[in-house]
Order: structure tokens, then C-alpha cells, then sequence
């Protein structure tokens, strides 16, 4: 944590030094919090990040990041071991911390961006390294904008000793020993990840914008929790996934300005499929509202609906479904029902344009989420899952220089 922070405070630094000697410097900060609880699996989750972007010249910035996810709680350690009640799950403490460190480049003329990054992440028992690149225009007096936009991952995932049957082969216990060459009973898996995505927005009147929106992704790779277990017959396994994923999603939205209230009306659609033969739709709308000149407010309620995988049971003793089999909740059919809502308070200028002395813009944002969770085919045995409502909050400030 020590040399991450060390390492974040020279990069901000050199940030600083290009913006004093030229250009704009801007610092987002943020904190967000996840919680989700019930009974002795609640799980809390807790991510800082500092994010800086500075001007060197008129055609090229630099961008340089750090964020964290804190871990902390419990989580199903056998999915469908025997249970009578809520208490009695059986259950495995979650404590790790993950750091990401991450820069890049971006060059602009005055109608395109062309922009490259990379980032590193690692804990305890995963190591990532990833680059994307991104290439934007805006065409038609900028009522018409495409984005193209590709991600490249070489992850690599900790792991137990092997079994020639996946039906035998334990959970991992814990993350002592990952990534140590001399420890006979740790073993490192290769992921790949690779990501594509094609954006664009088009101006239909003064009052109406279209956005669309196109994602593929594939998955190459060990994809399995390696600390979830299934109860298959006596015995109770490691999760055992398909090693290829691939995952596509489209989305279309709509922005409409309502202009005696000053504000726009956002719906959207989601719809999604993947090669596990999961299928969802999402369907969201939101409301986004001027408050005078200084403050900015945005509600939304999102419903999301799933089927599940393909190879999924919720009892594999009595109904198995191939080769493979999970514990994931994800993986299962579920809905969800989001309800939340952000506020935006940004500090007016004074009569020379300053905001608080040095910046030249200053805002705070405040946003909170509300999830539930509905399982229709997801037990603890015969238990009802109790953690099926998550609270999510966020607090940023965002600054110019």
C-alpha cells in the first residue's frame, strides 16, 4: 500500500510540474462504497481512486490513476451443503485488498481523439496486466460521434493443486503461498480477456439525441472461483467452469430535453447473450434536472432480467448439467431492481473567473444506489439466500487547475 501510494504521489507530481509550466491539470478523487448483508455473509466493499489529467500541449494530454478495492466479510464457502437455516451456512471470511496503477495519452485535433493506456493490478491471488486503445470522432458540426474502443487483459489467477476429475478437486483455502514458484500446492491459471466496443450518438433535433451502443467480449481462460465449492454427490468441488466465454451486448438510448423544466429524460435498452447461452435484458430510465446554475440532480430505476447458464443447477446431487457446474448466483436466473439517484454541486466563479482561489472549476458529487436482488432458482440447500439487498454510495470531487 506504502509503495503504491509512493509511486501515485511522483506520478501526480510530475502532472503537476507539466501544468505549472503549461497547462490544465485536472483531479477527480472518489470514494465508493458496497455493502450487501444478511445473516454471516454480508460482504463490504470499499474503493478509493485518484484519477489526474493534465494538458502538456495543445494536441496531447496525460493521464495517470490508482484505485483500490478493500474486501471484507464472508462468502458462501458450499454452495448447497447441507443447511437448516440461515446460520448454519457454511461460510469462509474474505479479507484482500486490491491495488490498480495506471497512465496514458490522448491526442486531439478539433474534431478527433486518439487516446492509449495501461494499467496493472494485483493482490493476493490475481496479477493483471491490460492496455486499451480508443479512437474518437465527431462529424457533421458534431451533431453525429463514433467511438471505437478495444481492451486487452493477460490475467493470471491463483489456484489449489489439480484433479484428473473436476469432480474431485477441492476449493482453494486461502491465498497463502500464491504466486510462489517453491509451493507444491499453489498453481497459477493464464486468463485472457480480450474487449471491443463501438459507440455512437447522433443528434435528431434541438431536443432529441440517439445513442447506440455494440460490445463483444471474449474470455480465454481459468474463469472459475477458486474458493467456491459444489456439493456434487458426497463430495463437495471447486466450481468448474467452461474455459471460453464469449459475451456480446447491444444498447440504445434516448436523451430528451424537456425544456421548461430544464431538464432531460434518459431511457435506454440493454440486451445481452453470451456462448453459456445467458440471455438478459435491462431496461433503465432516468431523469437528469438543473437546480439553478450551481447544482444538478439525477434519478434512475433500473430492471434487469436473466436466464441462466446453460450448465446451471440449483442441485447438482439431483439435477447435474454436464460437465460443468457453479455456484455463482450470477450465473442463475435472477432479476434486479435498481432505484437511485446523484446530486452534482458545482462552485460558481467569481467575477475574475476563479473558483476557490486556484481552480478554475470545482464540483462535488454525491450518488447512491439501492439494489435488489430476486433469485428464482438459487438455494443454500433449502435455504433462502439472505443477502439479497446491496447498498452502494459514491462521494467524489472533481477539480481544474
Amino acid at each position: 500500500m506504502q509503495l503504491s501510494a509512493q509511486r501515485l504521489c511522483l506520478l501526480l507530481a510530475l502532472l503537476s510540474v507539466s501544468a505549472s509550466a503549461r497547462a490544465q491539470l485536472g483531479v477527480e478523487a472518489a470514494s465508493t462504497v458496497f455493502h450487501e448483508s444478511g445473516g454471516p455473509i454480508s460482504m463490504t466493499v470499499i474503493v478509493p481512486e485518484v484519477n489526474a489529467e493534465v494538458d502538456v500541449a495543445e494536441a496531447l494530454s496525460l493521464r495517470a490513476g490508482w484505485s483500490a478495492d478493500v474486501v471484507s466479510g464472508a462468502s458462501v464457502a458450499v454452495v448447497d451443503a447441507p443447511a437448516e437455516s440461515v446460520d448454519a451456512i457454511t461460510t469462509a471470511s474474505v479479507t484482500d485488498t486490491r491495488h490498480v496503477l495506471g497512465g496514458g495519452f490522448a491526442l486531439r485535433d478539433e474534431q478527433s481523439t486518439l487516446s492509449a493506456g495501461y494499467r496493472y493490478g494485483f493482490e493476493n491471488d490475481y496479477r493483471s496486466h491490460g492496455f486499451d486503445v480508443s479512437a474518437r470522432t465527431e462529424l457533421f458540426d458534431r451533431n453525429t460521434s463514433f467511438e471505437l474502443a478495444y481492451a486487452r487483459s493477460f490475467d493470471s489467477v491463483c489456484d489449489g493443486p489439480g484433479a484428473e476429475d473436476p469432480a474431485q478437486k477441492g476449493r482453494l483455502d486461502s491465498s497463502d503461498g500464491c504466486f510462489d514458484d517453491d509451493d507444491p500446492d499453489r498453481a497459477d491459471h493464464d486468463l485472457a480477456v480480450h474487449g471491443l466496443q463501438l459507440s455512437g450518438t447522433q443528434t435528431l433535433s434541438k431536443l432529441l439525441v440517439l445513442q447506440l451502443g455494440l460490445s463483444a467480449q471474449i474470455q480465454h481462460g481459468f474463469l472459475s472461483n477458486p474458493y467456491r465449492a459444489v456439493r456434487i454427490g458426497p463430495t463437495a468441488a471447486q466450481e468448474h467452469h467452461p474455459e471460453n466465454r464469449a459475451r456480446y451486448a447491444a444498447t440504445i438510448g434516448l436523451r430528451y430535453w424537456i425544456k421548461p423544466l430544464s431538464g432531460a429524460l434518459q431511457p435506454s435498452v440493454r440486451l445481452y447473450r453470451d456462448t453459456w447461452h445467458l440471455r438478459a435484458a435491462s431496461l433503465e430510465l432516468g431523469y437528469e434536472q438543473s437546480l439553478g446554475t450551481d447544482f444538478r440532480v439525477r434519478v434512475r430505476g433500473r430492471l434487469h432480467m436473466q436466464t441462466g447458464a446453460a450448465f446451471y443447477s440449483d442441485d447438482y446431487v439431483l439435477a447435474p448439467r454436464g460437465q460443468y457446474f457453479t455456484g455463482d448466483r450470477e450465473l442463475s436466473p435472477l432479476k434486479t431492481v435498481l432505484v437511485g439517484g446523484e446530486l452534482t454541486y458545482s462552485v460558481p466563479p467569481d467575477d475574475e473567473g476563479d473558483v476557490l482561489g486556484i481552480f478554475s472549476a470545482f464540483s462535488l458529487k454525491m450518488k447512491g444506489d439501492l439494489l435488489q436482488t430476486y433469485l428464482e432458482e438459487f438455494h443454500y440447500d433449502t435455504v433462502e439466500p439472505p443477502n439479497d439487498l446491496a447498498l452502494i454510495g459514491t462521494f467524489a470531487i472533481v477539480a481544474e487547475i
